[in-house]
């Protein structure tokens, strides 16, 4: 059903709608004293006002759910493409930028669990300065170390 706008229905409306707001302010605004009669003329012309602003927003909005909506609407209910790198192998490439970075963090939690890969007793690759962790290289050395075991 397409969005149509009748001028004249819009007319008749606010017309009735200001008239029934005149209706209630006059009164008002010939017992109230003299200082509050602009405060009573400024909440009338809000209310119109405001009537009138909401109405045009309902309309933007139907028109607009009419439209379907734009692009940047479609990609949010898409939601985020899957990640072509499981979730797991992620989470291990920050360890292991973590555990170079960090001397500490390579040795109480990374070494621990990159030991536990194989039964023998292995040697953890060198540090670095600085308390740092072992360089990529090393670490890359020592899990080929692990990896070339019968």
């Amino acid at each position: 059903m397409p969005l149509e706008w009748h001028p004249v229905r819009a007319a008749i409306r606010y017309t009735t709608l200001v008239v029934v707001v005149a209706l209630v302010a006059v009164p008002v605004y010939v017992f109230v004293e003299s200082p509050l009669r602009a405060l009573v003329l400024r909440l009338a012309a809000a209310l119109v006002f405001a009537i009138a602003i909401f109405e045009l927003r309902g309309s933007f909005v139907r028109a607009l759910a009419l439209d379907g909506g734009s692009a940047l609407d479609d990609a949010r209910r898409r939601g985020a493409a899957p990640p072509e790198v499981p979730p797991h192998f992620q989470a291990l490439i920050g360890d292991v930028r973590a555990g170079a970075r960090s001397r500490r963090y390579f040795e109480q939690t990374l070494w621990p669990r990159i030991a536990t890969l194989t039964p023998r007793q292995l040697a953890p690759p060198r540090l670095r300065f600085f308390n740092r962790g072992p360089a990529l290289a090393d670490l890359r050395d020592a899990i080929a170390g692990i990896e070339r075991e019968p």
